[in-house]
């Protein structure tokens, strides 16, 4: 009756450390899970950004991803003043309604829908000095002038990057006016 008593016994501690074996291994396994998935997220993330630029040839603005993954760019809204513009053209005819500036003096490069690699740098709008182009810089440097990018990660994290606020917030947006370069 002992040796079944002690018996008993030992199978109750068994089981209750195979239990807490099986937890123990249960809570490992979800922790190395959610390591695993930040760091694939790290090997992917995009850090989207737009600047801006000055030299003797003209002015320009830049798109730049500093991430370490490819940053999808899906959505593009280009304002001034709260004013929202269609494409570059009607983006100098708001700042300047009179201008004459045509694709003699601007060079331009898509920014929606495209991807930027891990590092790229590109140059989205070019505009060569001139008196009228810098008319319209400096009324550009008087007014607002808002771009807002939303971009996302191969993961579909999204991300929304504010120029000139360099704002970033990790959200959804939709313009409602598309930027269509």
């Amino acid at each position: 009756m002992k040796n079944k008593v002690r018996r008993e016994l030992f199978q109750s501690i068994g089981t209750a450390t195979a239990l807490i074996v099986s937890v123990l291994a249960l809570v490992v396994s979800i922790y190395e899970a959610n390591l695993l998935e930040a760091q694939q997220k790290a090997t992917v993330w995009p850090y989207f950004s737009v600047s801006q630029g000055y030299n003797s040839e003209g002015f320009s603005i830049y798109g730049l991803n500093n991430g370490t993954g490819p940053a999808l760019v899906s959505s593009v809204s280009v304002t001034f003043n709260g004013k929202p513009a269609k494409t570059y053209l009607d983006f100098l005819k708001i700042v300047k309604p009179d201008n004459s500036v045509g694709y003699d003096v601007i060079r331009q490069n898509k920014m929606n829908n495209t991807v930027f690699k891990a590092g790229e740098e590109r140059l989205l709008f070019f505009m060569q000095w001139n008196d009228e182009t810098r008319e319209i810089v400096r009324k550009m440097d008087q007014g607002k002038v808002n771009i807002t990018v939303q971009y996302c990660s191969v993961l579909e994290e999204c991300w929304t990057f504010e120029y000139p606020s360099g704002k970033r917030t990790k959200e959804n947006f939709k313009s409602t006016i598309e930027f269509e370069d």
